[in-house]
């Protein structure tokens, strides 16, 4: 132990000499002022911070805390500490700042390299700087901070002296542009399919080049901001969800078990204390019980009982979020005003609160099929699109519906309207046991090869109201002159009375009567009698199955009501929000009661004799602990 020699002591600072070192010990507390732009001064304070113990001989700051004192970042902090440690506080002072120091000069000779050549490395700058002696070296960080200070009017004045260049010169350098056709075209491939390269090539230049205008303005998959991340605890939570609902089914209420492995061996371990406010807008302290879970196999070994009513980490009770679903869907709100509402009932939450509640309903909604696989798989389904807005492009919701009891059966969003995502639903509805006798649809070209494709032993059908009105259309458009209006009065009755036939022999009479004015109309209608001649054995089949449905209205219904409410929302920020919302109006669907017909009172659930049918949409989207 070295002798420790007293250099100095009064009230404010002891001072005192252990071999090589001189120990300052401050009694009082002390003000350092210092100029913010006082570079030096500023490196002075960092060393003498970084130098500053704890009396017990550890460091009183570290690098990232002294950073944030200065205002710089930890590595800028590091470089300073090391330049001192191996040349001394004298090269940091001197050395280092004027190797920092940003001058007119260096600003100017890097604007005019810059506008030379806007394709160099940082090392290639630095070695222009020194050909040309301005400075002998300079460090990223302050090559980093000069080309943001450069002088916007200066560049402007260097690349007008430029102009009379027909080619920069880094464009001339052997290999530079192949090498930037090739990252192009790289860029340009990975927004094809794959399974349209090998077409696009055989087809010619022409073909590939309007494919990749085509790209640029139709996404052909996920944006980065639409891909969806699952979190963690979603399956776990999802599991914990069929076990509420069947408890709320069963009415049982009350049971002290595990919510993982349903085990009764447990033991409470502790309480904490917890605030929630009910729909009333009162607060309400109660408390969340931590049992441990004594089943060996559990890989939950601590779970937590929140209040009855009320979700993990909620500070709402579970009726607030099932009355804000209710405005949602039921009322038609939008969140702006939902949120009012709330708050007029004490509730102050921000909009971003009731989307995610929206948002983690339909993320953990579940299929009534994984509750109870309690479905006709064999009815005739109508299958219909209806257009909605994800970031400003257009996706297309594909719906089914059974014609029973007009249910909603699926639901599911996709980027475009085309072969593959009818494909891709289709199985969808395989995959989940339907087997469906019919399918009806509108006029969309491509259906029919894909219902044979997928289901080999279901009837095609087409709309009859959709096939009367193209017809009617088609003439309308052919004959627009008024010494025309005799023909297309006369085409348009016919046209209407064959698509009202209610049998098979009236069908067939009506048609034969309409082709006889094939030869005598105007050769404009010709489409007609084609588009006539082609849906003509749809239309015959549809006229003798009674069991099938000749129309899509209990498809239409369905897409009317949720165009409703998607009209409130102006559009969706993302793919999966729009998915999320999708899900939660199809269980709001499926579990309203009907307030017309005979059905009035029942849910079509209900009407199925699903159990599920008892409980309310809300309850469905927001179970939790009983």
């Amino acid at each position: 132990m070295e002798d420790r020699e007293v250099v100095y002591q009064d009230v404010n600072i002891d001072v005192v000499k252990q071999g090589e070192y001189l120990e300052l010990n401050y009694k009082t507390p002390h003000l350092i002022r210092i100029k913010a732009g006082d570079r030096q001064a500023m490196d002075d304070e960092v060393i003498r911070m970084l130098k500053m113990r704890s009396p017990e001989g550890q460091k009183y700051f570290i690098q990232k805390e002294v950073g944030k004192i200065i205002g710089v970042s930890r590595q800028m902090i590091n470089r300073r500490w090391q330049v001192y440690r191996s040349e001394g506080l004298l090269a940091l002072l001197s050395g280092e700042w004027e190797k920092s120091k940003i001058t007119p000069a260096l600003l100017d000779g890097l604007a005019e390299i810059v506008v030379e050549n806007p394709f160099l490395f940082e090392h290639e700058i630095k070695e222009r700087l020194q050909e040309k002696n301005i400075c002998t070296e300079v460090s990223d960080a302050t090559l980093y901070s000069a080309l943001k200070q450069m002088n916007g009017r200066r560049l402007i004045m260097l690349m007008r002296k430029k102009a009379s260049k027909s080619v920069p010169e880094a464009f001339m350098e052997a290999g530079y542009i192949i090498e930037r056709l090739f990252g192009i075209i790289d860029d340009l491939f990975i927004k094809v399919p794959k399974e349209a390269i090998d077409h696009a090539l055989k087809q010619g230049l022409e073909y590939l080049r309007s494919y990749f205008r085509q790209t640029t303005h139709n996404r052909t998959g996920p944006t980065e901001k639409d891909k969806y991340t699952q979190r963690k605890k979603l399956g776990r939570d999802k599991k914990r969800k069929i076990w509420f609902l069947k408890y709320l089914l069963s009415g049982i209420r009350g049971i002290q078990e595990c919510p993982d492995c349903h085990s009764r061996k447990i033991k409470f371990f502790f309480k904490r204390e917890r605030g929630y406010k009910d729909e009333k807008g009162e607060k309400i302290q109660s408390y969340s019980r931590v049992y441990q879970c004594l089943n060996r196999q559990c890989r939950t070994k601590y779970f937590t009982r929140p209040p009855d009513g009320v979700e993990l980490y909620s500070r709402v009770h579970r009726e607030v979020k099932k009355m804000t679903l209710r405005w949602i869907f039921h009322l038609r709100g939008s969140l702006s005003r939902v949120r009012d509402e709330l708050k007029e009932h004490g509730i102050d939450v921000a909009l971003t609160t009731v989307l995610r509640w929206l948002k983690k309903a339909g993320e953990e909604c579940l299929n009534v099929l994984t509750l109870f696989r309690q479905e006709d798989w064999e009815q005739p389904l109508c299958i219909d699109e209806k257009w909605i807005k994800v970031r400003n492009k257009w996706c297309y919701v594909f719906t089914a519906v059974g014609t029973k009891v007009t249910d909603l059966l699926a639901v599911e969003l996709f980027f475009h309207k085309d072969k593959q995502a009818m494909r891709t639903f289709l199985y969808q509805l395989k995959a989940l046991g339907f087997r469906p006798e019919s399918i009806t649809t509108d006029l969309l070209m491509g259906y029919e090869s894909v219902v044979k494709e997928v289901f080999p032993d279901c009837l095609y059908l087409q709309c009859v109201l959709h096939a009367g009105r193209d017809a009617k259309r088609i003439v309308r458009i052919a004959l627009p002159a008024e010494e025309d209006e005799e023909w297309k009065n006369r085409l348009t009755k016919r046209i209407r009375t064959l698509f009202k036939s209610k049998n098979i022999k009236q069908a067939k009479k009506r048609y034969f009567k309409i082709m006889q004015l094939r030869e005598k109309a105007p050769a404009a209608v010709s489409g007609v009698f084609k588009m006539l001649q082609k849906y003509y054995p749809k239309l015959c089949l549809s006229v003798q199955r009674k069991d099938i449905p000749k129309t899509t209205n209990p498809v239409e219904r369905a897409i009317g009501e949720f165009e409703e409410r998607y009209q409130l929302t102006k559009g969706f920020t993302s793919f999966y929000y729009a998915q999320f919302f999708i899900k939660a109006y199809q269980i709001y669907y499926r579990l309203r009661k009907i307030s017309f017909g005979r059905f009035r009172g029942k849910s079509r659930l209900e009407l199925k004799g699903n159990p599920v049918g008892k409980l309310s949409f809300a309850d469905f989207l927001t179970p939790t602990f009983c």
